[in-house]
Formats: structure tokens, C-alpha cells, sequence
């Protein structure tokens, strides 16, 4: 496809002013790591909070979530909407711990929570193990996402695809430091919000709106289950296994285990980065409510209007094998080449039979690709499934079909915000693990503000490259956030546990994550290598779901982590005063309580628990509420609006407690006193 002058206007007129705010603010991000990585820790809430929706945006998004409607339904969303129970348990407990503790990152607060003996050699493996696996993870299907979007909408091959989006990337975050990723965040909501309703605007009328999907749906285009907003049950009674299909049963998984086994039920990476560049715990508290209501209820349903209406627009094509064989030769051709035809030598060695790959209808923006186990030499059998249509490209593809000119250019430039701001975020975060608790804790302890920037920048190159080279290898955003789930799926409860209990360990902490991490590994090995598994709906065929994959992880990481807790005993209490003073934790503390007496910890589990509750009906509230009314289910709209009413009312009521709590207490902390990024040392103990 061709843009007009009009979109590479608007697209270039981004990039300029990422680039100035690039070098605005490069001589103050320059000062020192604090600057660099955390704005001075002087950020208000809505800036803060809003720079986690921006950065919670990524390019990939949209294309995943319209991905996830396509190849399952509405209700496949669970897998991330889940997640707003973690996220309101962030606001109404971790966040304001999070500020009081003055850390740069999680690593560093390792440290902190369990004293420099226990928590020094956690807080160096999770640097390298955030900076190098986890935020490069993050940075590999971000830039998966990218060279879709490039692919089809300027016409460049994968390879192209990952340079360009490289590119883009080092030229403005290597300037700016985190002034620079929150300040054009700030712009990047703005822009990303009005290209998504406007591009579910069109498709919706291009679809006729309500009466063309229910069109949709008596044509068959649509499956009746694809608009549910849960699965439906198969036939037979609770406690039959008929009853438990598989798409049910990776529900509950969602609801019941993924948001508390994840390992940032606690808060993620980013999150966590924004709430210590906050003013004040309260500012950091307020941030994180603002992007739980606009990441949850704002913002899901124009992604999937474009994804209900690509049913109707976009059918799925597929290829299958004609004959038993063996793949001998797999063409390629065009520009971006694509494999245009596979050729396949029949079992009995007769004449080779081709294959196309070329949609009947001919068009160039929608058809079936390779499935990457077919490859030259790789065994096929009759029906065997050759190529498909790839859910993620549907949102991209009725984006440059139907958008306008000057419109087009728009919704591209907020995609190319949205993959700036992610990519600004993930290199700058990977970025601070490694100098803050790898580089400056373990290896120059004693260099200028200026030599720790310059690190941090060229740790950002080596970072993003590393994304860049396992994205050139990838094809799947779903599957590389689903295998990162599962990776870290074990160490949820005691990232909750050492907020709550005196008794957890660093040994606890590493146990979880290695036996998740290796868990993981060996079951996707396993899984890939055709072994068969046994675990009712979550096996279908045998073969084990990312879902199965989760509950064994949790279940393993579970018991070995309970094991280390009992073999390692109690920790010293006296080891936990500096950070029991300056968090001020509410939970089971008693030994090291009585070390601080002067201490007390502000607010209720109580208070904190129902407000945690009202958020949550504020949320699945608003989600339904508008679902309801987009689809005609009036009914439902009508329970839903009412019930994120009174989610709002509890909400607001147990904020109010923690400001009243706040002003009453009889203790002046200095909160905004930022940390040394040394973790904790000698004035902690006697700092109230």
C-alpha cells in the first residue's frame, strides 16, 4: 500500500517531536541516575499514572487483543483482565510501600526487605535477570509487533522490519532518560486513544454496525460463543468431565491462579518504576488507581470492535496437504517475500505436488502463512495443516483498508508511539537493573554521575539488540506472553508473602523463581517434543495448554518453595528493622515490631481489602456496562452500570480511610527522601 503525503506528514511530525523532547530534556537527564531513571522522583499522579497506560500500550496490543477475539472470543481477554484484581491490590497495599521504600527497582528492594547478608545476592541475579531476560522478552514481541505493522503497511520484509524499529528506538530513548519517556507518553495517550476509536468507528460501520454482526453471526462467520463474555460449559452436570471444555476450564485458570501466581502481583517493572518517580506515596497511590480504571474500562473496547468486526470482513483461510509426504521445497517470492507455494514428494515418490499458498480473491494483504513447522525435509500427512491466516495481522490489515487519508496516518503514528513509548520504557527499566544493582552495587561502587548515565545508555543498546535478534526468530505475540506468564507463574505468593509476613527468606524467593523458571523450560520442551500429557480439558489431544503449563508450574514452584521456607528457619528480626521502619508494612511482624515500637503502620487490611473490592466492581463493571451496550444485551448492561456504582461509592470510602489514617498519624517520615541505590545501610536503622 501507498501513504499519502498527508499520513507521512503526520507520521513525521511525531517522530520530530519525539526527537526534540529527546533533546530537551537530555542535559537534565544527564545530571545523575536518579534523573536519568526516575524524573527527580517529582512526578504527579495523573503524569505518573498516565505514563503507565501509555507505556502498557505497546504496539503489540491492539494486535494481540483483536488476535485473541479472532482465534477464541471476548472472553479469551480474561487472560489480561484478570489481572486488574493484582492491580487494584496495588492501590489499596503496594503502592504506597513501594514509594516508602525509596528503591530505584525490585532488585534493589530485595535488598532492603531481606538486609544486605540475605537480600545482596538476590538483588544481583534479579538485575542481570530482569535486565537480560525479562524486559528483553518484553522488548522481543514489542518489536514481533512492529515488523507485522511495517510488513503491511509499508511493504518491508521482516528483516527490514526489526532494523527500522531498532532504529527508531536507540535514536530517541538512548537522549532523553525517563524525562523524556513520560513526557511523550503524555502525547502518546492522547493520540493512541483517538486512533483507536476512530479506527473502531469506521469498522463498525463498515461492518453495519450491531445489525451487520448479528448478520455475521446467521452467515456463520461469526460463532455464536466468539461475542461471550465467558465460555460456555459443555453438556453434563458440574462434576462431569463433558462439563469442563477446554475453553472454560483456561478461565478459571485466568480468574483463580494467573493473577496471584504471577511474579508482579506486587506490580510489574514499570509500574513500579513510576510509582517511586511519584512525589509522595499517595501521589504513587492516586497514579496507580488512574491506570487500573483507564488500562481496564477505557480502553479494551475499541481493540475488540476491530477484532469482532474482522470476522466479518477478514475469513479464516487455511491450506491443508493433499497428500501424504514429505516437504521438498517451499517458494518464496514478492516484496516483502512470502512463501507464495509448497511442494510437497508423495510417500510412493510420484510426481511432486505443488501447493499455493495465493488466496482465491488475490488480494496481497490477507492470506495464509507457513506454520513454522514446515520446513524443507519435514514429514506432512493428508489434511495436515500447511499454512493459516495469522489472527495479529487482522487488526493492521483493516486498519489500511479502511482508514482515510490523513486518519491512517494517524493511527499509525499512535502505533508508532505506542511501540516508542513500550520500547523507552522496557530499555530504560532493563537499563537501571543492570547499572543500579549489578553495575554500581557489585562492580564500580564509586564512579561519577556522568560515567553511571553513560553505562546506563550503552546497557540500553546491548539491550534492545538482544530483543532485536530473538524477535527476528519469533512470529507469535500470544505465545511469548504466555510463555512469560508461565516462566514467572510460581513466585506470586511470595512476592505477596514478603509484604506480609516477617518469616520469608531471599532462599524462599530464589527457590520460587527457579523452579518456575525451570519448570517452565523443561514442560515447553517436553510440549514441543510431541510427549503427551494428562490433564483433563487443559490436554486436549494430549497436548498440554499454556494454561495446563501454568497450574504444574505454580503447583511445582509451590512445594519447593514451601520446603526452603521450612528448612531455612526464621531470619534474625533485627535484620528486618531498617526496612520494617521505613514501609511501615501492615501484615504479621510481631518479632520485629517489638524492635520498633515507635512504629505505626498506617491504615487497615480491612480498609484495604474493600477498597480492593470496589475497584474491582468499578472495573468488571465498566467492562460489561459497555460490552452490554455495544452488543444490545440491555440487561446486562443495566446489572452492570449498577454494580460499578456501588464499586465506586466503596472505592472512594476506603480512600478515605487511608487519607484519614495518613493525617492522623503521629509520625513524620521522609518519604520523599530518594534512595542511595545501595540498598539499605546504617542511618535505616534509626530513621523513623
Amino acid at each position: 500500500m501507498s501513504l499519502s503525503t498527508i499520513d507521512w506528514v503526520i507520521l513525521c511530525a511525531y517522530l520530530v517531536f519525539a526527537l526534540g523532547v529527546g533533546l530537551w530534556f537530555r542535559r537534565r537527564a544527564s545530571r545523575n541516575v536518579d534523573e536519568y531513571f526516575l524524573s527527580g522522583r517529582t512526578l504527579p499522579w495523573w503524569l505518573a499514572g498516565t505514563s503507565m497506560v501509555a507505556t502498557s500500550f505497546a504496539a503489540d496490543t491492539p494486535l494481540l487483543v483483536s488476535g485473541w477475539v479472532r482465534s477464541g472470543g471476548i472472553w479469551k481477554n480474561w487472560a489480561w483482565w484478570c489481572f486488574a484484581i493484582s492491580g487494584m491490590l496495588g492501590v489499596f497495599l503496594f503502592s504506597r510501600w513501594w514509594r516508602r521504600g525509596r528503591v530505584m527497582t525490585k532488585a534493589e528492594f530485595a535488598e532492603l526487605r531481606y538486609g544486605e547478608h540475605d537480600g545482596s545476592l538476590l538483588r544481583g541475579f534479579l538485575g542481570v535477570f530482569h535486565a537480560f531476560f525479562v524486559n528483553t522478552i518484553t522488548l522481543c514481541w514489542v518489536l514481533v509487533a512492529a515488523q507485522k505493522i511495517i510488513s503491511v503497511s509499508f511493504g518491508y520484509d521482516k528483516g527490514y522490519g526489526i532494523v527500522l524499529a531498532c532504529l527508531i528506538a536507540l535514536s530517541y530513548s538512548l537522549l532523553s532518560g525517563f524525562w523524556g519517556v513520560v513526557v511523550t507518553d503524555l502525547m502518546q495517550f492522547v493520540i493512541s486513544v483517538t486512533g483507536a476509536l476512530v479506527l473502531a468507528w469506521v469498522a463498525w460501520n463498515a461492518v453495519g454496525g450491531l445489525q451487520g454482526i448479528e448478520a455475521g453471526q446467521d452467515s456463520g462467520k461469526i460463532l455464536h460463543d466468539q461475542l461471550d463474555f465467558f465460555p460456555a460449559a459443555g453438556p453434563g452436570d458440574l462434576f462431569s468431565s463433558s462439563f469442563w471444555t477446554s475453553a472454560l476450564a483456561v478461565t478459571i485458570v485466568y480468574l483463580g491462579v494467573s493473577w496471584w501466581a504471577a511474579e508482579n502481583v506486587d506490580g510489574g517493572g514499570p509500574a513500579i518504576q513510576r510509582i517511586s518517580a511519584s512525589r509522595d506515596p499517595r501521589q504513587g497511590m492516586l497514579a496507580v488507581l488512574w491506570y487500573n480504571l483507564a488500562h481496564y474500562v477505557l480502553r479494551p473496547w475499541p481493540w475488540i470492535i476491530v477484532g469482532i468486526a474482522s470476522l466479518v470482513i477478514l475469513p479464516r483461510l487455511s491450506v491443508e496437504s493433499p497428500v501424504a509426504g514429505t516437504v521438498s521445497q517451499v517458494v518464496r517470492s514478492g516484496v516483502p517475500a512470502r512463501t507464495t507455494q509448497i511442494r510437497i514428494l508423495p510417500a510412493d515418490e510420484s510426481t511432486p505436488v505443488s501447493v499455493s499458498l495465493l488466496p482465491a480473491d488475490g488480494s496481497a494483504d490477507w492470506y495464509p502463512e507457513k506454520l513454522a513447522s514446515v520446513v524443507e525435509g519435514s514429514p506432512v500427512t493428508a489434511g495436515a495443516l500447511l499454512a493459516e491466516t495469522d489472527p495479529e495481522r487482522a487488526y493492521v490489515v483493516m486498519m489500511t483498508r479502511y482508514l482515510g487519508v490523513g486518519w491512517l496516518g494517524l493511527v499509525l503514528a499512535s502505533l508508532l508511539a505506542a511501540f516508542m513509548s513500550t520500547i523507552d520504557t522496557h530499555v530504560n527499566l532493563a537499563s537501571s537493573f543492570f547499572v543500579n544493582d549489578v553495575y554500581r552495587r557489585f562492580l564500580v561502587r564509586e564512579g561519577t554521575s556522568h560515567h553511571y548515565v553513560l553505562i546506563a545508555r550503552l546497557a540500553s543498546v546491548v539491550v534492545l539488540l538482544l530483543g532485536a535478534a530473538l524477535a527476528y526468530n519469533s512470529k507469535s505475540i500470544s505465545s511469548l506472553f504466555l510463555f512469560l506468564l508461565s516462566f514467572l507463574g510460581g513466585v506470586g505468593p511470595i512476592s505477596v508473602l514478603r509484604w506480609l509476613w516477617w518469616r520469608v527468606r531471599a532462599s524462599t524467593e530464589i527457590t520460587a523463581l527457579c523452579a518456575s523458571a525451570i519448570s517452565t523450560s523443561v514442560l515447553t520442551l517436553l510440549t514441543e517434543n510431541g510427549v503427551r500429557f494428562s490433564l483433563g480439558p487443559l490436554t486436549p489431544d494430549g497436548v498440554l495448554l499454556p494454561e495446563g503449563r501454568l497450574i504444574l508450574v505454580v503447583a511445582i514452584s509451590a512445594c519447593t518453595a514451601g520446603i526452603a521456607l521450612l528448612v531455612a528457619g526464621k531470619p534474625r528480626p533485627a535484620s528486618l528493622v531498617a526496612f520494617y521502619r521505613r514501609v511501615r508494612p501492615l501484615g504479621w511482624w510481631g518479632p520485629v515490631a517489638a524492635l520498633a515500637p515507635e512504629v505505626v503502620p498506617q491504615g487497615s487490611l480491612r480498609a484495604a481489602f474493600l477498597g480492593v473490592f470496589g475497584g474491582l466492581g468499578t472495573i468488571y463493571g465498566g467492562i460489561l456496562a459497555i460490552g452490554g451496550l455495544l452488543l444490545g444485551r440491555r440487561g446486562m448492561a443495566s446489572i452492570s452500570v449498577l454494580v460499578a456504582v456501588a464499586g465506586i461509592l466503596l472505592m472512594l470510602w476506603s480512600l478515605k480511610q487511608f487519607q484519614n489514617e495518613e493525617d492522623r498519624s503521629p509520625l513524620v517520615h521522609r518519604d520523599d527522601e530518594p534512595g542511595d541505590g545501595q540498598g539499605p545501610g546504617p542511618g535505616d536503622e534509626a530513621r523513623s
